[in-house]
């Protein structure tokens, strides 16, 4: 098992799977793209993960979704008429984690996760290596393929996700 170290505590940390969940990609609408076309402006990117709500045996599945739309106008004469947005392709994958003590690490709650360790940057940034990956082989040779995953704050995402598992704790405790 891999250690990693968070303000000096070390953690065990082993990537046990990555699996394709899911995947579909809309080939002709690819396939009619001008490839003289700059795209820069037409293809949209959007990510999602999704954390469990609880976990068994010390380890931690971290799922990944990434699509890529195509926007187009509908109309070139008239440019009152809204684009239209086609999903082009989507991916999904899951991650399964183990963690030499889970509960050290982890601290799950009715609607949120409390990251005791940093351990989920990590996991994060390992999920979207792994996904990134994949991409690259299911988009060569599309027009995709000059659109990969573009690199992101994952620590400026992980602060608003620790704020606002924090937010969630304090409303549940005022509850209570």
């Amino acid at each position: 098992m891999g250690q990693s170290k968070k303000d000096n505590k070390e953690i065990g940390i082993r990537l046990l799977k990555i699996q394709e969940t899911g995947f579909s990609i809309d080939v002709p609408l690819l396939q009619n793209i001008d490839s003289k076309e700059d795209l820069s402006e037409k293809i949209m990117i959007e990510m999602g993960l999704s954390l469990p709500k609880e976990s068994k045996e010390n380890t931690f599945e971290l799922k990944m979704k990434v699509q890529y739309y195509y926007t187009h106008e509908q109309n070139q004469d008239n440019k009152n008429i809204k684009s239209i947005k086609k999903k082009a392709l989507e991916l999904e994958t899951s991650n399964l984690f183990e963690l030499d003590d889970l509960e050290k690490h982890l601290t799950f709650n009715d609607d949120s996760i409390n990251d005791n360790s940093g351990v989920i940057p990590i996991m994060l940034r390992i999920s979207v290596g792994a996904l990134r990956g994949i991409l690259i082989t299911k988009t060569a040779g599309t027009c995709l393929s000059n659109f990969p995953l573009p690199i992101m704050g994952i620590d400026n995402d992980i602060d608003a996700f620790n704020k606002e598992s924090v937010e969630k704790e304090k409303k549940r405790n005022k509850k209570k």
